[in-house]
């Protein structure tokens, strides 16, 4: 392989030019996200049977009650944020509850992790509930992370921030997606806990940041999609949210195999 800009002689798995400092193009072809999304869509699609019990599971027990919260917490449950305790409190509450449920979401993981074909069965949920302790933990740091930064960027009550943290928070948000992301395949994959696998995605996966930010982006749309069609029919939501485990699993074990985790730019 050799180099579009300057020509020259790349290896196989170079992302970057060692001669003009380019990015090379493996990061569109081999590594594109969109392609590696493509191709699970195709595997999943004719043997989706296999996969609605497992994620009815999750669906049932950690995405419904998530969306649940979130409809509670946006209208009828109102907390006061008037002081910096009040505000602090609220935040902590809206943290352990979105994280109590998120993980029986996460813990598909474990079963979908062990094997390379399509399938996700309500046994393979039961038998992953075990798992659930490090999900847990892996979405309190997710929660930690997002407290954190709304502090920062919002401030407390009678002690604002400038206005132009609002946008840093977006961007830091996405960017804390991006990073977290591979993590859950890479707990599974070498038998990780959660914050060294956050670590391992962070340091390793920098240069695919933008890849994986992009099939996060169009997973939620397709699930936000599927939701919309969620009271006229329920397989949708089944299928967007089966699509998203998978499609996590399979661009991650992509990246994992093209040496990613021991690459040094």
């Amino acid at each position: 392989m050799r180099c579009k800009h300057c020509n020259a002689r790349l290896a196989a798995h170079d992302i970057w030019c060692v001669e003009c400092g380019k990015q090379s193009q493996v990061v569109k072809n081999d590594l594109s996200a969109m392609k590696s999304l493509a191709e699970t869509y195709k595997s999943l699609r004719s043997s989706f049977s296999s996969v609605i019990p497992g994620t009815a599971f999750a669906l049932i027990l950690g995405l419904i009650p998530v969306l649940v919260l979130v409809v509670l917490f946006s209208t009828i449950i109102s907390l006061e944020s008037r002081t910096a305790v009040e505000m602090l409190r609220n935040l902590a509450i809206k943290s352990v509850a979105f994280s109590v449920f998120v993980p029986f979401i996460l813990i598909a993981f474990t079963a979908i992790c062990k094997h390379s074909d399509y399938r996700l069965s309500f046994r393979d949920m039961i038998d992953s509930l075990r798992s659930y302790p490090k999900y847990l933990w892996f979405t309190i740091i997710s929660a930690l992370f997002y407290l954190f930064i709304y502090l920062i960027c919002f401030g407390l009550p009678n002690f604002g921030s400038l206005p132009i943290l609002r946008l840093v928070w977006l961007v830091l948000v996405n960017y804390w997606v991006a990073i977290v992301l591979p993590a859950v395949v890479l707990i599974e994959q070498f038998n990780w806990s959660p914050w060294f696998a956050i670590q391992k995605s962070y340091k390793h996966f920098h240069d695919l940041r933008w890849n994986i930010f992009l099939l996060a982006l169009v997973l939620t749309t397709a699930n936000l999609i599927a939701l919309g069609l969620f009271f006229l029919l329920l397989i949708p939501l089944v299928f967007a949210l089966s699509l998203s485990l998978f499609a996590i699993r399979d661009y991650v074990r992509r990246l994992v195999d093209f040496e990613l985790l021991d690459y040094r730019r």
